[in-house]
């Protein structure tokens, strides 16, 4: 439902509910009899005044609390997408391990998945792929010559 059409249909509501009221308990009749009564107060004038003022306050109210809520909504997805590392992480510099609180090493994929939302996929940079083939290569011809 769109912005103008929940508006719409709180001010229907209201007004029902209002109807209801009204005719159902004579509110109308004993207002004016009792207002005319006090006619020097001038009370209708101010009385009509205020449910107009207070039929306003709801549905801005309504408008408010709805827009609030959606922004609310908005930050706590935003949130749950959130989960940081910070502060100083300590590495290996040969192997890359990373010490937790614990003092174990773990590798760098365990412990930034098990303290993040991250995920990991691999695969080879060029440098490492050429490396990884010529190794390969290397132990196929030394496996050659000794057999």
């Amino acid at each position: 439902m769109n912005k103008m059409t929940q508006e719409i249909a709180v001010s229907i509501a209201i007004l029902i509910l209002s109807y209801v009221l009204f005719s159902h308990f004579d509110l109308l009749e004993k207002f004016v009899e009792w207002s005319s009564q006090h006619e020097q107060y001038e009370i209708d004038e101010i009385l009509s005044t205020s449910i107009v003022l207070v039929f306003l306050l709801l549905i801005f109210s309504f408008r408010r609390w709805r827009e609030t809520d959606k922004k609310t909504n908005e930050l706590q997805d935003v949130l749950k997408e959130i989960k940081i590392l910070k502060g100083v992480i300590p590495i290996c510099s040969y192997c890359k391990k990373i010490r937790d609180d614990d003092g174990v090493w773990n590798q760098l994929e365990a412990y930034i998945h098990s303290h993040s939302d991250a995920a990991f996929s691999h695969g080879a940079c060029p440098e490492c792929y050429t490396k990884q083939i010529e190794n390969i290569a290397n132990i196929e011809q030394m496996t050659k010559e000794k057999g």
